[in-house]
C-alpha cells in the first residue's frame, strides 16, 4: 500500500499539465538543435516545478528564449497562452513578453483554446515563423514511444547525394505532411527529407526516407 501511496500525485492537475507540456517542448528544441541545458536543468521534476511556478502556475512566466546550437543569432521564444480564446490584444501580449526580437527566428505557441481569425491573422503577419501547439499535443513526447523509429533530417547536400545515388526526383519520394505529428516535433518544411529506420526483433535495420509536402 505504501508503494502505491507514493504513486498518487496529490498536486492540481493545472500544474501537472503545465510541466508535462514544457518539459516535452524542451526535449522538442533540444531535438532542433537548441540551447536548452539551462531551462531544463533548473526544472528537472514535478516537485522542482512547483517550486518554483506553484500548485496554479502563472502562464506568462513558463515562457522562454533559446539560442541554435550552431548559429546563436537563431532564437526561438516560447510562450504560453492562457485558457481564454486567443484575441487581437493577447497576440500583442505574447509578443511584448519577447525576448530578443531583434534575432527572433520563431515564436512557439502553447494554447488551450480557439484562436480567433483576427488573431490568426496578426500571427500570420508577424516577420518569423509562427508554430501554434496544442498543448494536450505536448502531454506526452511522440518520439519517445517504444515503436517510434529512428528519424533523421537530411541535410541540403545530404537530400541532394540522395537524390543523386538513386536517380530520384523529390516528387518520387514517398511524402510525409507537414501536418504530421512527427514534421510538426521537429519544425519541418515543405521539400525537407527524413530518413527513417526502423529496427526491432522483425527487422534488424530498415532505412526509408520521407519527404515533406
Amino acid at each position: 500500500m505504501d508503494c502505491i501511496a507514493s504513486l498518487i500525485d496529490n498536486g492540481s492537475v493545472e500544474s501537472s499539465r503545465y510541466f508535462l507540456s514544457r518539459r516535452t517542448v524542451l526535449e522538442m528544441l533540444a531535438d532542433r538543435g537548441y540551447d536548452v541545458v539551462q531551462h531544463a536543468n533548473l526544472i528537472s521534476s514535478l516537485s522542482d516545478f512547483r517550486s518554483r511556478f506553484g500548485q496554479q502556475p502563472n502562464h506568462e512566466d513558463l515562457g522562454f528564449c533559446v539560442s541554435h546550437l550552431s548559429n546563436p543569432s537563431n532564437t526561438v521564444q516560447v510562450a504560453f497562452a492562457g485558457t481564454d480564446a486567443i484575441k487581437v490584444g493577447t497576440v500583442m501580449e505574447i509578443c511584448s513578453r519577447i525576448v530578443d526580437s531583434g534575432n527572433l527566428k520563431s515564436l512557439i505557441i502553447i494554447v488551450q483554446s480557439k484562436i480567433t481569425s483576427f488573431a490568426q491573422k496578426k500571427l500570420m503577419n508577424l516577420p518569423y515563423k509562427v508554430e501554434i501547439i496544442r498543448i494536450e499535443d505536448l502531454l506526452i513526447n511522440i518520439t519517445k514511444h517504444v515503436l517510434q523509429p529512428k528519424y533523421e533530417i537530411l541535410t541540403d547536400e545530404e537530400k541532394k547525394a540522395l537524390l543523386t545515388k538513386h536517380s530520384l526526383e523529390e516528387k518520387q519520394l514517398p511524402c510525409m505532411l507537414k501536418t504530421d505529428g512527427i514534421a510538426r516535433y521537429y519544425g519541418l518544411e515543405k521539400g525537407q527529407v527524413v530518413r527513417i529506420t526502423h529496427s526491432g526483433p522483425v527487422v534488424d535495420s530498415h532505412v526509408t526516407y520521407r519527404c515533406v509536402a
